[in-house]
């Protein structure tokens, strides 16, 4: 990858927070959850974002 500018970096930044953010949240909401087939929707969601907070991650590097 090229240099990237300050300006891209604040973006990155932003988007690993967010990933950060709706990976949590996915796993509280399983981690409350009764209904065994909105828990594991919820688990794989928050593995989706894992997925896209490492790919960003590694974009980066």
């Amino acid at each position: 990858m090229d240099t990237i500018t300050n300006v891209e970096l604040s973006g990155f930044s932003e988007l690993l927070t967010h990933e950060e953010n709706i990976i949590r949240k996915y796993k509280c909401y399983a981690q409350t959850c009764e209904d065994p087939a909105l828990k594991e929707m919820c688990e794989d969601m928050a593995q989706r974002h894992t997925k896209h907070y490492d790919a960003i991650l590694q974009e980066l590097q």
